[in-house]
């Protein structure tokens, strides 16, 4: 049975419409060592989970389960795949959105 990670990474690649080759091929590892990742047989190290996220712009939190939607359809709709810097504009709008209302 594959982990949740590997059930992930399949999920969303099939989402977006790569092929494995395709994704090996992007984020620079052999197509065997990508296919072993999405069967749950191996774990991908630090860094090429780091590849992966970047390649698809989606956190590691989606990757690795620690958020509580499955759904490819739904990674790209919550603010866990936006960037340290997208987090933070996001933030100071907010926080000047709501000092206006204050006045």
């Amino acid at each position: 049975m594959k982990n949740r990670f590997g059930q992930r990474l399949s999920a969303y690649r099939d989402y977006v419409g790569e092929t494995q080759e395709q994704l090996a091929n992007a984020i620079n590892v052999k197509l065997r060592t990508l296919q072993t990742w999405e069967q749950g047989i191996h774990n991908c190290s630090f860094d090429d989970l780091l590849s992966i996220c970047d390649h698809y712009q989606i956190t590691a939190d989606y990757l690795i389960g620690n958020t509580p939607d499955d759904s490819p359809a739904t990674a790209k709709c919550h603010r866990d795949i936006l960037t340290f810097e997208e987090r933070k504009a996001l933030v100071l709008f907010e926080e000047y959105l709501l000092s206006k209302h204050k006045k």
